[in-house]
């Protein structure tokens, strides 16, 4: 009984000490709010304003006035004719950022201190003129060129802004332009391709844009894709050989998750688990597998489509580097010596590698499935031994979604 009446007591006190504290929180954003003097002078200016010019903007720092009525600092600033960006900061800071600039032409900015009062001080005014904005200068990198089914860019983005890469081709050959995609990416470099092309020349063209809407110059070649064919899933299948890691690994009551799932039309964000998956028990890196594509074919491509969900892409046992081997004729000890290096990939991130994945991550890897190109002059070949080196969260096994292949038959 007398523990019982203890517990009371402390509950009591507790609920008086939570009252207290709620009048004085209460008390006390009175008294902020009373503070505000609707009679107080606007504050001083800023002084001392200097400026660093960047793409597309500049950096201003300046000194803040001491005033107890001053609330922010803020910027005044036209990017272009008719669209006027405010850009704030609070007094806790010297530093403001300008951005959203196309030119590299003279512009007016106007720096204001704001009480809290709401009331502004006069303006600072100065001159700056911008660096080359990214558009331009991501713009200049670029190189497009003819490939499989269609047309591929690269390009070097080294402001690492957030920019678009749009893609358009003339649809009749008269002049109607159709978007043939839009790539996003902030990564310092990059490559893409649009697919789906007949083996006719077509004209393509592609210009940058950033999220104030500034235009690049537009690029426009007219380019003849290559042949290429998708390959027939259906012919693909596992080939288990000693030193394989080919096991698939079971979990959620699911069964096996091996090496068919990557040959079975299922992928995307709705089937996470639909995946090759190798087994964490037996964890070791590198680690490989091979498969059969059922005959021998010219090797034009292939899509990796990473696995779903927010443990799939670009984290835990995705694969990020890679080696392609071929064979016609593998031995049957598991052994490498007749196996023929195709190729060694690395997996890209378009919102870069330290960043946490986005949705374009994900439309571009999971939905749209990430675009490999095989090196010219591929030997034909049948079998095909994946090895992977890395994986994105440095897990010790792997899981893959779907593979597709696209080549010629002989």
């Amino acid at each position: 009984m007398n523990s019982i009446k203890y517990l009371s007591m402390n509950r009591h006190h507790i609920l008086v000490l939570l009252l207290g504290l709620f009048l004085w929180s209460s008390c006390k954003e009175k008294n902020m709010l009373l503070y505000t003097d609707d009679n107080a002078p606007a504050p001083k200016p800023v002084s001392n304003v200097q400026f660093i010019r960047t793409p597309g903007g500049s950096k201003l720092y300046y000194k803040v006035p001491a005033d107890n009525n001053l609330l922010y600092v803020k910027a005044v600033y036209d990017i272009s004719q008719g669209v006027t960006r405010e850009t704030k900061t609070s007094i806790h800071q010297d530093t403001l950022v300008l951005e959203g600039y196309a030119d590299t032409l003279e512009h007016e900015v106007k720096v204001y201190t704001v009480g809290k009062n709401k009331k502004e001080s006069d303006p600072v005014t100065l001159k700056i003129r911008p660096l080359t904005a990214p558009v331009h200068n991501l713009f200049k990198t670029i190189e497009m060129k003819e490939t499989f089914g269609g047309a591929s860019i690269t390009f070097q983005n080294k402001d690492e802004a957030a920019l678009a890469i749009v893609m358009i081709y003339d649809s009749t050959g008269q002049g109607d332009w159709a978007e043939a995609d839009t790539y996003h990416s902030k990564a310092p470099k990059g490559a893409f391709s649009v697919r789906g092309f007949d083996t006719i020349p077509v004209k393509f063209a592609t210009y940058v844009r950033d999220r104030w809407n500034n235009k690049s110059d537009t690029l426009a070649l007219t380019l003849k894709p290559l042949f290429e064919t998708k390959l027939d899933r259906t012919l693909m299948k596992e080939v288990s050989l000693p030193t394989d890691e080919n096991i698939g690994h079971v979990f959620s009551g699911l069964s096996p998750r091996n090496i068919n799932f990557m040959f079975n039309n299922v992928f995307g964000t709705g089937s996470t688990n639909d995946c090759f998956h190798t087994r964490p028990a037996a964890a070791k890196m590198p680690q490989w597998f091979t498969f059969d594509l059922g005959q021998q074919y010219n090797l034009s491509r292939f899509k990796f489509y990473h696995r779903g969900g927010s443990s799939g892409y670009y984290r835990g046992a995705d694969p990020k580097r890679f080696e392609i081997y071929g064979s016609n004729s593998p031995n049957a000890d598991g052994s490498w010596d007749s196996w023929t290096l195709l190729g060694t990939f690395t997996s890209f991130k378009p919102s870069g590698d330290a960043a946490t994945p986005t949705k374009e991550d994900e439309e571009f890897a999971v939905t749209n499935g990430e675009d490999f190109d095989f090196p010219p002059g591929t030997p034909p070949m049948r079998y095909l031994r994946w090895k992977t080196t890395e994986t994105w969260g440095n897990s010790q096994y792997i899981y893959i979604a779907e593979l597709m292949f696209w080549g010629a038959k002989l």
